[in-house]
């Protein structure tokens, strides 16, 4: 015969309680699954994927194309006057741009950078800027403003160190 104890009380209520939930509830792992199921599929359905290397159009011989000719740079060397600065021209032409009244100054530097971009057959040809430290930044800005409304995208300041 088994005997079987039962006790009354606290011990009671707590031993039968711990019979009565056989399961542990544990960890879950199946909602854990789906939710790295569901990652693992995002990432696999946005991935960009790139077109091999090797399928890259080769020119061999010489029907190749010839490297692109780099145009020469129009150096401008912009220094103080008593009107207003100067900007000298390659060697020896000189406009000058007066503070009254810059608009005519302004006009012969467009001419002449015209005229030197048709004869390079360049229209977008590199400008180095040489500026003195005396020459107004008012005047500067108006130059650049010119240089860059005329089609001009290359445009430095040469700095000696």
């Amino acid at each position: 015969m088994s005997e079987t104890f039962e006790q009354h009380g606290l011990a009671g209520q707590v031993t039968a309680a711990f019979r009565r939930r056989r399961i542990w509830p544990g960890l879950r792992m199946t909602p854990m699954i789906d939710v790295i199921f569901l990652l693992l599929t995002f990432f696999v359905l946005t991935v960009q994927f790139e077109q091999p290397e090797q399928a890259l159009p080769l020119v061999f011989g010489a029907s190749a194309a010839q490297p692109a000719v780099e145009p020469k740079a129009m150096e401008f060397t912009i220094a103080p006057h008593e009107k207003g600065c100067a900007v000298t021209l390659g060697e020896n032409e000189v406009i000058i741009i007066p503070h009254a009244s810059p608009a005519v100054g302004l006009a012969q530097l467009a001419a002449h950078v015209r005229q030197t971009a048709a004869a390079q057959q360049h229209q977008h040809a590199p400008i180095r800027l040489h500026c003195d430290d005396a020459v107004t930044w008012d005047l500067v800005t108006k130059i650049y403003d010119l240089l860059y409304g005329l089609g001009a995208r290359d445009i430095t300041f040469v700095v000696k160190d």
